[in-house]
């Protein structure tokens, strides 16, 4: 069968970035099938989108069809200011410590100050921009 062919019941879908953000989403392109978001990485979404596939019964019939977005490092989504304190200048969800944690627009961290259970502040300072 040609890769452009589409076998009977597959379920196709394609994880790509958050236009204007550095959070993915996933977008399950058959009838009835949903948006889900935000990620901090593709490896996130497409795990995620994996896990509901084996869940609900239909892991042998999922298909990536494509993923798309730009490499951005997460630390775009943050400013630091010369007392040391970060920013988040661009709402993101970010994989930290085996979780991830989505921030909002505004939101301010000071190291040594725990968010979630991780010292944001100090993961910002030990991951600099690529």
């Amino acid at each position: 069968m040609s890769p452009d062919k589409k076998k009977s019941g597959e379920k196709a879908y394609r994880a790509a970035q958050i236009e204007g953000r550095t959070s993915w989403k996933v977008e399950e392109l058959w009838d009835g099938g949903v948006e889900r978001g935000p990620y901090g990485t593709k490896e996130s979404a497409i795990r995620n989108e994996e896990k509901i596939a084996t869940q609900e019964g239909f892991i042998d019939e999922l298909v990536l069809k494509e993923a798309i977005g730009e490499t951005v490092s997460h630390t775009d989504a943050f400013d630091k200011d010369s007392e040391g304190r970060w920013t988040c200048v661009q709402g993101c969800s970010i994989e930290m410590g085996n979780k991830e944690i989505v921030f909002s627009e505004g939101m301010k961290f000071t190291k040594g100050t725990s968010y979630m259970g991780i010292d944001v502040a100090e993961w910002l300072d030990d991951n600099p921009k690529g």
